[in-house]
Formats: C-alpha cells, structure tokens, sequence
C-alpha cells in the first residue's frame, strides 16, 4: 500500500472514531434535556471541568480575581452555584490559562463540559496522529484507556497532550508551530520542565524563541484582559495553596499519582518521607535523561525518553497527564512489534503496552495498596530506550537494489 493510501487510511480512521463519539456525545445531550434528568446532581457537578466552567463565568462576570484571592473565596462561589454540600474544589491554573476555557462559560454547564471534551479531544486525536508510524494497526486501541480515563474525570488531559505531542511533532518540521504549542503548555509547567533543556541540546533555536515569545504574549494578554493583580494573586495565594494540597492533604487524588512521591504518600507516608524517597529517583532519572539525549539517535526516541523522564522527576503529575507519554509509548510499540522475532522482543511491547494501560490500571492497583505506576514508567523507559539486536540488524542491513 502506497504512503497516500496509508495517510487516506489513517485519516479516515481518526475521522470515523471522532464521528462516532461526537454522535453519542450529541444523542446524550438531546436525552438529558428532554428527559428532565437532573443536571445539578454531584454525579454530573463533581467533575475536574467544573473548576474550567466556574472559572469561565467568573471571568466573564467580571469577577475574575475571585479565582486568585485564596480559597475560601474562590470555593464560596462554587457553592453558590452547586450547593452547600459541593465537595472540594480548588482553582491551580494560572491566569493564562483562562484565554483557552474562556469561552465555555457561554453554555450550560453539562452542554458545555461535552463540548470541551469534544473539542479537545478532536486536537487530540490530530496531535497523536502526527506519532503514529504508517503501517500501525493496534495504535488507537492502545490510546483508549487514556481517552476513557480523561473523559470519567472530565480533565484537561487532551489539550495538554495535544499540545506537548505538537511541541514534540512539530519541533523539526514546523518549528515556530511546535513553539507555539510549548509556549501555551506553561498553562502546568511542571509538563514541560525538560523541554527547554531538549530544545537546547538540538539547537532548535526558532522553536525556543517562538516558544519564548507564544508564552510571553499569553502571559501579557492574560494581564491585560484580567489585571496584573491576577497574577500577583496566583502567585500569593493559589502556589502556596496549592503546595499545602501536595504535601498536606490526603484522600483519592494520592492514587491518581503516578510518580514514586504519590505512590509513598498513597501508603500514608507523610509528605517529607515521600519526597526524601523521590528525589533519588527523580536525580537518577534526571541523569539518564540528559545522557540519553546525547546518545539516542532519532527524534522520536528522544521525545520518548523525555515523556518518561518527565514522569519520573516530577513529584506531582496526574494520570490524566499521561496522554503524550501513552501516544508515543503506543508508536514505539508497533514499531518494536514489526521487527523481527527476536529475544527480548515480546516483553518490550508487554511494557510498552502496560505504560499506554496506566491511566486505568493505576487507579484500582493502588486503592488496593500496590501503586505499581512508578515500576512501570521504569520498565516502559527501559523497554523504549534498551536497544534491540533485530533493531540494529534492520538499521545495519544494507539497502535492496
């Protein structure tokens, strides 16, 4: 099958699974508004999106520094709009953040949290398509339990997969398009804190400066539109809080954690123990990463290696982060799986495959008291990067006449 066959394929694929979801995300709202189902309910309320929406009209309202004044503030307007009895909720985003939810204040609050997913889901969908090697087949079903996990919390996990799959896609192809991409991921830095030191290595110059001037423009606008007391207020009120959620509060979002501080403050230790027992780890992995970035000879496996390392370093990441991470796990795993029987082989792809099954495997395991999220990204890292005798065959073979 010719390229083009293979891209028509591939597109019409993505279109097909967009389609069907858009068709029952659209009969769902059809249903709940003529059903008189009770859209108010905590079933539909306590979601991670509620936190956009708020936001949104907040913003819209002219209220705007309601969402960095601290969190009594910002939790009593919630309550005024969900009831008394609405769980907690916290705001952590900074203000530019807001420039991409803005506009989903406009609809009804079930309306428009589909909408949002719809949507961020499609940019998905594209941005995973640029990772996928041609000839994939079991691609897509390896990227479904992110895209369950991310649609049952209701999380931004799309939009900053998209848009750390464009900044790594794109960086030698389009490289002010990938800029643009990194630029707006500083909307949770904390996902983008080794790009910079990738892009420094490669010298991709045009990406670091778009990069620059896309997140410094966000960050101008977002003072302009909203006040330079926003920032100052996130910086004074929403860091701090959100530091004494990380190292002081319990509860179920510990198990959602995939990094070796999450899975020790899932068995109860106390926040400093967690961390004295990460950052071994997270300097071990910080050095490979800088030694693999030398070493590894393709792109892809340099944007591989970075997503793991990623994961590994940074204390308080979530599993609907791990969208990128499962995208190219999947594309390392149908190109481990198209060479040659071979040693080693079969278990590269079964680790590759269990990182891609985090997002709905970590959760049940550590409820039940085995956070195995860190042992996996290991494994899965070694799996990608640990070279393949067939592989190195392939890549020596000379070329057929």
């Amino acid at each position: 099958m010719t390229g083009k066959a293979w891209a028509g394929q591939r597109a019409d694929v993505e279109l097909r699974l967009f389609a069907c979801l858009a068709t029952c995300a659209i009969g769902l709202l059809f249903w709940l508004y003529g059903s008189g189902q009770d859209l108010s309910s905590l079933f539909w309320t306590n979601r991670d999106f509620a936190n956009y929406w708020i936001a949104s009209k907040l913003a819209m309202g002219g209220h705007v520094l309601d969402l960095f004044s601290g969190q009594d503030i910002y939790f009593a307007r919630m309550q005024e709009v969900f009831g008394q009895d609405y769980p907690w909720h916290n705001w952590s985003y900074p203000p530019h953040y807001l420039l991409l939810v803005l506009p989903f204040g406009l609809l009804p609050y079930v309306a428009s949290g589909i909408v949002f997913q719809l949507a961020t889901l499609a940019l998905f969908l594209h941005a995973a398509s640029l990772a996928r090697a041609p000839e994939a087949r079991g691609y897509w079903l390896l990227l479904l339990p992110f895209i369950v996990c991310n649609l049952h919390l209701s999380q931004n996990g799309f939009l900053t997969a998209a848009l750390m799959l464009y900044g790594l896609s794109l960086r030698f192809r389009r490289p002010v398009l990938a800029g643009v991409a990194i630029g707006l991921l500083t909307i949770k830095p904390q996902l983008g804190l080794l790009l910079p030191i990738l892009l420094l290595l490669e010298r991709r110059w045009q990406t670091i400066a778009a990069a620059t001037v896309s997140a410094t423009l966000a960050i101008a606008v977002s003072a302009l539109l909203f006040g330079v007391d926003a920032w100052t207020g996130y910086i004074a009120h929403n860091l701090p809080y959100q530091t004494i959620v990380m190292t002081d509060f319990g509860g179920f979002f510990l198990h959602l954690m995939p990094s070796v501080y999450g899975a020790a403050r899932s068995l109860d230790l106390d926040a400093a123990t967690a961390m004295t027992l990460h950052l071994p780890l997270a300097g071990l992995a910080f050095a490979t990463f800088l030694y693999l970035a030398w070493r590894l000879e393709t792109p892809e496996a340099r944007s591989l290696s970075l997503l793991f390392a990623t994961f590994c370093i940074a204390p308080y990441s979530l599993l609907y982060d791990l969208g990128a991470l499962c995208v190219l796990a999947a594309a390392e795993n149908e190109r481990v799986r198209m060479l040659p029987q071979g040693q080693g082989r079969r278990w590269r792809m079964l680790m590759l495959a269990a990182v891609c099954l985090l997002p709905v495997l970590a959760l049940p395991f550590s409820l039940a008291g085995l956070p195995i999220a860190p042992a996996v990204l290991l494994l899965g890292w070694a799996a990608a990067v640990v070279p393949l005798p067939e592989r190195k065959a392939v890549n020596a073979a000379p070329p057929r006449g």
